[in-house]
């Protein structure tokens, strides 16, 4: 079993790449590094990448990616790491690879290289996320530890979170405390709130990996009405508390759409700071 992880040989990916390896090391999976160039991101147009001129660059990134992958190995030489170059858009080449191989998630960062030029990595995340047929873990742009204790499941109340933490507990095979996070709109009592949460959470205790669980819930912000603010609620909520990593199911994907605004102060507020599983969509 392996882990895919896609690179565009950033340092913000290289971090994503380590986080990876420590759980191949620590669940003994193999890891299979993947770049997909373009003519954009070669930086010759579309009809010079022709020829000679894609020759070229197909040895440079080979070149590259053999360099990247090298750097990687050498830090866990324990590893089984393979590696291959393909052009196409990451968003459909990287789906297509995730469908052919014997993979149980995909792990890639935040955002690339590209991020100081306007084109976010964090899009192309998204649209990974919202249409992968595994699970994708999502790792910030930070040195954080991959040890895990405690998860934060966004809930809603439906079967595909349960379908999630199945997905979780299949793919880090360990113990778990589980926060169950809800937000719940201004004016719904808080007492019927809490009293179905708690209902919800004997579905969590079934699993035999969940040690225990804990009950976590805010109202939406009251100073913006007119919007959605309930990632913003859930980032404050995973801020104050012990989680290690945040488990999203594909009914809430939009949280983490949330997170990559063109508003670069929203973007700032709402920066990921814990890393999120995703449930595979189909």
């Amino acid at each position: 079993m392996k882990i895919l992880v896609p690179t565009d040989f950033s340092e913000n990916a290289f971090l994503a790449a380590r986080y990876a390896a420590e759980i191949a090391k620590k669940h003994h999976y193999s890891l299979h590094v993947v770049h997909f160039y373009t003519a954009i991101s070669s930086g010759f147009d579309e009809h010079e990448l022709e020829g000679d001129r894609e020759e070229s660059d197909l040895l440079k990134a080979d070149f590259t990616i053999k360099e990247w992958t090298s750097r990687l190995q050498t830090q866990y030489p324990d590893i089984a790491i393979s590696y291959h170059n393909d052009r196409g858009l990451l968003e459909e080449a990287l789906l297509k690879e995730a469908k052919r191989g014997d993979y149980v998630a995909i792990a890639m960062g935040t955002t690339g290289a590209s991020a100081n030029k306007n084109i976010f990595w964090g899009s192309n995340t998204a649209l990974i996320v919202a249409k992968s047929p595994i699970p994708v873990i999502v790792i910030p742009n930070v040195h954080i530890t991959t040890a895990i204790k405690k998860v934060g499941l966004l809930t809603n109340f439906k079967q595909e979170e349960l379908t999630t933490l199945q997905e979780f507990v299949h793919t880090f095979k360990q113990e778990i405390d589980v926060a169950l996070i809800h937000v719940y709109k201004e004016g719904e009592s808080v007492s019927s709130v809490n009293n179905r949460l708690d209902s919800w959470g004997f579905n969590v205790d079934e699993f035999s990996a969940v040690r225990r669980t804990t009950k976590i819930t805010a109202p939406t912000l009251k100073e913006d009405k007119d919007q959605d603010t309930i990632p913003e609620v859930i980032g404050k909520l995973i801020d104050v508390q012990d989680i290690d990593i945040i488990l999203v199911s594909k009914t809430r994907k939009t949280f983490f759409e949330r997170l990559f605004t063109s508003s670069v102060s929203k973007a700032m507020t709402l920066r990921l700071q814990k890393p999120a599983f995703f449930g595979k969509t189909i």
